[in-house]
């Protein structure tokens, strides 16, 4: 059968002292988890960081192929007010 090891000496410490090895443990593993969830997190961000910064460099491109295309349309708009051929 397993047996639980209580947490408090009821007979020779104070109530709600924590044994010094418990506490020991409880902060090694705190410890522990506080560097594997740290870990995790920053990789996790990698990959969005990256996402971002395709997406953002997308839409810069499009916001500048677009200015470029408006612009063509205007050189090419005064070109055909201006060459001779189309003023027919």
């Amino acid at each position: 059968m397993l047996r639980i090891l209580p947490l408090f000496r009821s007979g020779q410490d104070r109530p709600g002292r924590i044994r010094p090895l418990v506490a020991t443990l409880a902060l090694v593993c705190t410890a522990v988890g506080a560097l594997v969830v740290i870990g995790f997190t920053t990789l996790a961000l990698v990959p969005m960081l990256f996402a971002v910064g395709v997406v953002s460099a997308w839409v810069l491109a499009l916001l500048l192929l677009g200015w470029a295309g408006i612009e063509g349309l205007a050189a090419l708009e005064r070109w055909f007010e201006n060459d001779s051929r189309f003023q027919r």
